[in-house]
This record gives structure tokens, sequence and C-alpha cells, in this order.
């Protein structure tokens, strides 16, 4: 055997053994594809005890819990937005979510807006693969810009990019009148630099949480929800009137 077979079959042996093994959760949502392999939320991700994770689905550290998406994918089957606004691709799950949802309804458009090229091309041959493309129009481009700029209006919203700037995107859609609809948070636990060190620092994730605390104190919103397990996920609920 060559020592180059041998290597390429000690980093082999080497991967598998780092792997997670998959969840023996039989569960799966019928909008993800069946190719999507999912583990718990507590073996992908680090948590702190008292965040459930291991109660928790996920692909991978970088993507969003299964639970998560699910909700997403639910809320607009039962709210039927004409026009969705995601920020953050990262694996394309949440687009996922999101266009066969509307794919469910029969109508509906996702912006998704992400400032990657690589991220953006992987998104649009995933929605080739997957047959969602028609559902989807990704933006590749700067989140905060093209908000500033754009005449899109959305019913729903789901803002996943990077923490620090989450708020300011909904405070432009808001200002603006871009959203009429649902704004909904990823990654708002207020523990999780418990478990992550220095990633986001404390005072940055603070600042996130007391930023989107604030907006929803706005008289143009009527409520809020907020689930604190796993890496969190807060809401924010329009005024019935809008």
């Amino acid at each position: 055997m060559s020592n180059l077979l041998k290597d390429g079959l000690r980093n082999l042996r080497r991967r598998l053994r780092n792997k997670p093994p998959a969840t023996d959760r039989m569960w799966k949502p019928s909008w993800l594809p069946k190719d999507f392999d999912c583990r718990l939320e507590s073996q992908v991700h680090p948590h702190i005890a008292r965040e459930r994770a291991e109660l928790f689905l996920a692909y991978n550290t970088g993507s969003t819990e299964i639970e998560v998406l699910n909700w997403l994918h639910s809320t607009v089957c039962l709210t039927k937005p004409d026009s969705i606004l995601e920020t953050g691709a990262a694996d394309g799950l949440g687009t996922i979510a999101l266009a066969s949802a509307c794919r469910d309804n029969g109508f509906g458009r996702v912006c998704s807006v992400e400032n990657d090229p690589a991220v953006c091309n992987r998104l649009e041959s995933t929605l080739r693969r997957y047959r969602l493309s028609k559902f989807v129009e990704v933006q590749c481009s700067d989140s905060l810009g093209f908000l500033r700029q754009t005449d899109h209006r959305f019913q729903f919203a789901f803002f996943d990019s990077m923490c620090e700037i989450r708020a300011e995107e909904y405070r432009i859609c808001r200002d603006r009148g871009l959203l009429k609809g649902i704004a909904a948070f990823h990654d708002t636990s207020p523990y999780r630099t418990q478990s992550l060190s220095n990633l986001p620092p404390e005072a940055l994730h603070g600042e996130y949480r007391r930023q989107i605390h604030e907006l929803a104190r706005d008289p143009r919103t009527s409520g809020i929800f907020e689930n604190r397990l796993s890496r969190g996920l807060f809401v924010i609920f329009p005024n019935s009137t809008d």
C-alpha cells in the first residue's frame, strides 16, 4: 500500500472518529431534504445545561436548529406572507425552510441577503438541487446597504446575519416601512457567552439583546415571544392595525 493511500485512510479514520454520531431521534420535518442528517444540538454546538440543547436537533455548528427552522416554516404557512426577508444564509437551511413554506402555500418569495459570494453561489446551487429557485431571490450584498436602498416590502423577516448588526437591520426595516409583519431574531439566548468563550464578547452579545428588547417597546409593535432554550429565539410582533 502506498504512503499516499495510507495517509488518506488515516485521515478518513480521524474524521470519522471526530464526527458526532447521528441522533437516534428519527423525527424530521417533511420540508427538510432527506440528505441532511440531523444531530443533537448538544453534540454540534457548546451550551450550558439550562439551555437544554439535548432536546434540539441541528445539522451542524453553523446551521439553525431544526425546531427553529420548523417554526419558521409553520409560521409562514400560517401567516401567508407574499414577501419574506432573510439576512444571512450559511448552509441554506433557513432559506430552504422559508422557500419550502412558500412552495407549500403556492405563492410567496424569499429575499435572502448574504454578503459572501461563495455562500451565495452555494445557496443558488442548493436551491436548484431542491427545485426551490423560483421561490428565492438571492441578494449577494451587504445587508445594511441593501436595506437602506431597496424598494422591497416584506411581511415576515428572519434576521440571522452577524449578531452585532441584526438590530440595525430591523431598525432600518422599521424606519423605512419595509417590514409590516413578524420579525424573528436568532442566537438570543442570555446564556450564550457562558459556553462560547468571547464568541461573541459578553458586552457585544448583551448589547444585541438590549437593542432588540428596546426595539420591541416601540408603539408600532404589539408584543414579543422569547425562547431561551438552545441558541435562543426572539420574536417581535407588529400592531394588528399595520
